[in-house]
């Protein structure tokens, strides 16, 4: 059986057939970025106008449908410079995609280690914070560089991470315990770190000023934020510009274990 001169089983079909797969897949990835963003109400005003500049030309209406698919071109390009943060935001989840399928791994044994020890001094340190009725933002760098989006942050010189220094920082009244303490590796870089609040959403509405700040930085970066809420006591991560939790001790220890790629043994995942 042929079709549009080729056959239904030759490569030319095949290769159509991947192409349109390959966009869709494309287009998927797209939708999952920018769902529940604020860019996404746009893109439909735009898919919206194009839609009506269609309709207008076919049935007629040429100088209306053509200003309206001049507005719509026009518009996606103002969409780019207006939404460049989320411009942004959608190429580092890519990243992130490709990452997370060890499309690039430049990852070494001694630096899981030192990462491991950083897991389990903050696992250790929330459980103090809990018991305490204290409340803490702590945060677990990955692969981005995140010291854009901590603001007035007291940084630190070569100070490792231990489960004394985390306490140290968080205890109030100390000068140090409502910012975030920023962790690379096996280092202490930053405390007293204001992270920037979430888009605001349905999501967001009931959260507190710790958990905006947790889910903020994780929807401009990769880093992984701990959260020990003052009120209740509960454990929440926000990781890849989602909230998740609440975690018990146990829970907690395996996800951050995951989230950073590596077994409790030091293996990779």
């Amino acid at each position: 059986m042929n079709l549009l001169g080729h056959s239904i089983f030759s490569s030319f079909w095949l290769i159509q057939i991947l192409d349109i797969a390959l966009v869709t897949y494309l287009v998927w990835l797209l939708l999952r970025a920018i769902w529940g963003q604020p860019v996404m109400r746009i893109i439909i005003a735009v898919v919206l106008v194009w839609g009506a500049s269609v309709v207008l030309n076919a049935i007629g209406f040429y100088s209306i449908g053509l200003i309206t698919g001049k507005l719509a071109s026009v518009i996606i390009f103002a969409l780019i410079v207006i939404f460049s943060q989320e411009v942004r935001g959608i190429l580092t989840r890519f990243g992130r995609y490709l990452s997370r399928i060890e499309f690039f791994d430049f990852r070494n044994r001694d630096v899981q280690e030192e990462k491991i020890k950083s897991v389990e001094a903050v696992v250790e340190t929330c459980n103090y914070l809990r018991e305490r009725g204290y409340g803490g933002l702590m945060v677990l760098t990955r692969t981005e560089d995140i010291s854009s989006d901590c603001k007035d942050a007291f940084e630190l010189d070569d100070l490792p991470v231990t489960a004394k220094f985390l306490e140290a920082f968080l205890t109030p009244p100390g000068p140090y315990h409502d910012g975030a303490i920023v962790i690379k590796a096996d280092r202490i870089v930053a405390a007293r770190a204001i992270l920037p609040m979430a888009f605001p959403g349905r999501d967001t509405m009931a959260l507190g000023t710790r958990h905006r700040a947790a889910k903020g930085l994780a929807e401009r970066t990769d880093a992984v934020v701990i959260v020990v809420s003052e009120e209740t006591g509960r454990l929440r991560i926000a990781f890849d510009g989602e909230l998740t939790g609440p975690y018990s001790m146990d829970t907690l220890k395996e996800q951050l274990y995951r989230l950073m790629r590596f077994s409790s043994a030091g293996g990779t995942l």
